[in-house]
């Protein structure tokens, strides 16, 4: 120990084990490509992903605000050198990035000395739900831990997820899962966090220059998130939806919108200065309740594999 004390040049026991932790957990973290580090519900497939950045790149904007960031699937996608705003109304999931950007070395430790257990699993969940808030890094721990051992990233009725097969094993997966975070701190370092209604963000960076994504619970879909705001469960209801679509109308900038093929949001959205981007084209889907689409406000250049222009008027 004392000679480990003096290779990290501190007196302190419990930083000289940290400090040792995270450096054999993040052992060739280089080679690391960043993920997103746990299931989460509307988590983004990569090919929507590489369209949502492709438009950024022929937008020409310079900045990129992901207004419902979740698992920061898009952030995986985007070039180092791109300036990000992330932002997101739970509160639990953004203080879980600012401890990784900020803490990442006691917020690895902290899982290193964790087993992968429905006991643990079924304790924190109820830190979670606990009025006793816990210190920031305790929080950001225990949201971790439910959301990466929840069945399908539902934290609403979170169950335990175990390894249904030979092939599976969470506990082996939840280890290997730690280099990761490391990937993540550095890239969170020149990305701004946010915790704020997605109102005031529009508000704030309604410029030509920045280019807004709005992964927004999709129609039908708004009870499978879960998050209290100011002690009161948060609901993205209509009132929402419909402030969402008029205030993307009024942006300066270019939007663009993830979410399913739905008539009620055609009427929210319509326009003859907004286009649509189906991943499928009808009869190629049989099963249209699970029809993806992006919709924007510019007309992006795509061709899809059949070598037909996929950019559509949105009226």
């Amino acid at each position: 120990m004392n000679a480990l004390m003096k290779i990290y040049e501190t007196d302190n026991i419990s930083e000289t084990v940290t400090k040792a932790i995270v450096e054999i957990v993040t052992e060739g973290k280089s080679k690391k490509k960043l993920k997103t580090l746990f299931p989460y519900v509307g988590k983004k497939p990569p090919r929507i992903a590489r369209e949502v950045v492709e438009a950024f790149h022929q937008s020409g904007s310079k900045v990129f605000v992901d207004l419902f960031c979740g698992s920061l699937a898009i952030l995986c996608y985007l070039p180092e050198d791109t300036r990000v705003v992330v932002n997101d109304i739970n509160g639990d999931l953004t203080n879980l990035y600012v401890i990784i950007k900020t803490k990442s070395d006691e917020f690895i430790a902290e899982l290193e000395a964790l087993p992968y257990s429905e006991v643990l699993f079924q304790k924190y969940k109820e830190v979670l739900r606990s009025d006793d808030k816990a210190s920031d890094l305790e929080q950001a721990v225990a949201y971790y831990y439910v959301q990466f051992a929840s069945f399908r990233g539902r934290s609403k009725n979170a169950s335990f997820r175990i390894s249904a097969d030979a092939e599976n094993n969470m506990a082996s997966t939840f280890r290997k899962n730690l280099p990761s975070i490391v990937a993540l701190s550095d890239r969170l370092q020149t990305v701004e966090i946010l915790n704020r209604d997605f109102r005031k963000v529009l508000n704030q960076f309604n410029d030509t220059s920045v280019f807004v994504y709005a992964d927004c619970p999709y129609l039908g879909t708004e009870d499978y998130y879960e998050c209290e705001v100011n002690g009161e469960e948060y609901v993205f209801g209509d009132n929402e939806h419909r402030d969402l679509a008029q205030m993307l109308k009024e942006h300066k900038g270019i939007f663009v919108l993830s979410s399913k093929v739905k008539k009620d949001l055609r009427k929210l959205y319509r326009s003859n200065g907004h286009y649509v981007l189906n991943f499928e084209a009808t009869g190629r889907m049989p099963d249209k309740r699970h029809r993806e689409q992006l919709i924007m406000n510019f007309k992006m250049e795509h061709v899809n594999k059949y070598g037909e222009d996929d950019i559509k008027p949105y009226r």
